[in-house]
């Protein structure tokens, strides 16, 4: 018997900012039990129950338990707190009523640029969260715009992306995940022809990306989400459809409109 089909759900803020009022997404784009509400200010969303994370964010980074993710938006007033990353995100957080565990990325990029695509697949649900801007766009091996080993805080221009879903991911496969949304960013920018100015070359990504994946922590785990794999499969085309129009909207959804 065939698998049931996967049902596509997509939501833009192109669509309601630039506003200073918070605006609530609605859930059928999300996770059961999120809550998630979105302003020029920044996006942020809150967990009924915790999720476990691994992430390259820089506040909650690692492998933790969260109840929250906040991605805030950094304009010409924050430039002189960027070298304490997490109190930035903090005071959004708390501004929006996020429990103190959250997981915290910092962007330049417009929350306009924030993209959410979803798919059901078997009764079960990923969910992608993109903003971008490639300001910063960099290739893989470029050379360092810093030469010291501890450099201090970069100017961002980044694209951020996280990953939930309703299922449960061993440690390996969250990795694994991690690694194939990084992949599936590279394939979008190369069939963007997005160019790193160093050298001209096709950008695999920023200089100050970050990635996350949420998992729940109930029931059997799965163990592979490579590229064999139906999990895998889609949660590439998620990175790929949401940062596709993320990056030129004019170009639609990679997987239509």
């Amino acid at each position: 018997m065939a698998p049931a089909p996967a049902i596509w759900r997509r939501w833009s803020a192109r669509d309601y900012l630039p506003s200073a009022t918070v605006r609530t997404i609605p859930a059928a784009r999300l996770l059961p039990g999120w809550q998630a509400r979105v302003a020029d200010s920044g996006l942020a969303i809150a967990f009924a129950t915790p999720s476990r994370c691994l992430s390259s964010a820089v506040a909650g980074g690692g492998w933790c338990q969260t109840h929250g993710f906040a991605n805030r938006h950094v304009g010409d007033a924050d430039r002189a707190a960027l070298d304490r990353p997490a109190d930035l995100i903090a005071d959004f957080a708390q501004q929006r009523g996020l429990k103190t565990n959250h997981v915290g990325m910092l962007t330049a990029a417009s929350m306009r640029s924030l993209r959410i695509a979803a798919v059901d697949i078997e009764g079960e649900r990923l969910c992608l969260f993109v903003t971008a801007g490639l300001a910063n766009a960099r290739r893989a091996g470029d050379r360092a715009d810093r030469r010291e080993l501890r450099p201090g805080p970069y100017e961002i221009g980044t694209i951020n992306l996280a990953l939930a879903t309703t299922l449960a991911l061993t440690p390996a496969a969250q990795v694994e995940t991690l690694a194939t949304l990084t992949e599936a960013k590279a394939a979008a920018l190369q069939a963007l022809d997005a160019r790193s100015p160093i050298t001209g070359e096709i950008a695999t990504g920023t200089g100050t990306d970050a990635t996350a994946v949420f998992c729940t922590s109930a029931g059997e785990s799965l163990r592979y989400t490579g590229k064999h794999t139906r999990f895998g499969e889609y949660a590439a085309r998620l990175v790929i459809d949401a940062l596709t129009d993320s990056i030129v909207p004019e170009a639609g959804w990679a997987d239509g409109r």
